[in-house]
């Protein structure tokens, strides 16, 4: 006679293997506030400054540090730009920053 091997056999899974299996053990990223990034060097920021307000600091769960809201002039349109960038210690809302190769610190 044929016997089929037992599935079921002792022993437990790795929890840390489990976490690949179910949707339980992702993480909780529908309160994130989004990628925070330095501003993509433009021509402004080569070749001199672009100035910036810093319009809200928020916390971003899951991260350690607090986020800051960061709006600039678009060099080539009409429009603002809003960067999220990580808040430094002693900065405000309403502050402004500098930022490119001519900007003092």
């Amino acid at each position: 006679f044929f016997q089929q091997p037992n599935t079921a056999t002792m022993g437990k899974y790795v929890q840390a293997q489990r976490k690949g299996k179910s949707p339980i053990f992702k993480a909780h990223i529908r309160t994130r506030k989004g990628a925070v990034k330095l501003r993509s060097i433009d021509y402004a920021e080569r070749r001199g400054y672009v100035r910036g307000v810093i319009k809200d600091i928020m916390h971003d769960p899951g991260r350690g540090a607090p986020v800051a809201k960061v709006q600039f002039l678009n060099a080539y349109r009409y429009k603002r730009d809003t960067e999220l960038m990580v808040a430094t210690e002693g900065m405000y809302t309403g502050q402004f920053i500098y930022c490119g190769k001519k900007a003092t610190l």
